[in-house]
């Protein structure tokens, strides 16, 4: 896995920017606002990192399973605290330590959801937030797809190997003990949106 994505970032991380202007705002809305512990799961080479640090000083934290990605970050944000994940391992953060998590475009890339979501609520502060996006699925876009766009969006070599409907993801997020204050859609229109987005709670 960690040579597919080293692979992935040294050919451009093809589509990894795409959905920003759309899902950075809402981000940023809900950060908090004061100096706060910030991780950013699967940071690539820290373009949201690099947002977050201009708004605050916040103590940043990365975590990606590309090495090659790992070092841009490393190079960039030096003050920052880099991990390097290989799989779905338990993560080297402490109980309880942090405030915010952003995870953006990140989800349809796990092969174990629960064992991500149980180390989000372990890591996280009671009343931390995990800011999740992914592709949007529902019965009449992928109806669409099912009849323009199959082979593009199901492309077996992509990366995306998990796709998630706004019932699937708040389902799982609620099993895991996380309140849903916030959800949303972007890009293009419903019911054909491109992505969705929750901000998910920790109890």
């Amino acid at each position: 896995m960690k040579k597919f994505y080293d692979a992935w970032w040294k050919n451009g991380a093809i589509g990894v920017s795409d959905d920003f202007k759309w899902k950075w705002p809402k981000i940023r809305q809900a950060l908090p606002s004061k100096n706060a512990t910030i991780l950013d799961f699967g940071c690539g080479d820290g373009r949201y990192i690099n947002e977050v640090l201009s708004i605050r000083p916040y103590k940043i934290i990365g975590i990606d399973i590309s090495e090659y990605a790992l070092a841009k970050s490393r190079k960039k944000f030096p003050k920052a605290r880099f991990y390097h994940l290989s799989g779905d391992d338990k993560l080297p953060v402490k109980d309880k330590s942090v405030d915010f998590v952003i995870a953006g475009d990140v989800i349809e890339h796990i092969f174990d959801v629960p064992n991500f979501l149980t180390e989000m609520n372990r890591i996280l502060k009671k009343n931390g937030t995990l800011f999740i996006s992914t592709p949007y699925h529902g019965m009449i876009k992928n109806i669409v797809l099912s009849i323009i766009g199959f082979d593009i969006v199901f492309d077996p070599t992509s990366p995306h190997i998990r796709f998630f409907t706004k019932n699937s993801l708040i389902r799982l997020l609620k099993q895991h003990k996380f309140a849903i204050p916030e959800y949303g859609q972007y890009g293009r229109f419903p019911p054909v949106s491109k992505g969705m987005y929750v901000l998910a709670q920790k109890k």
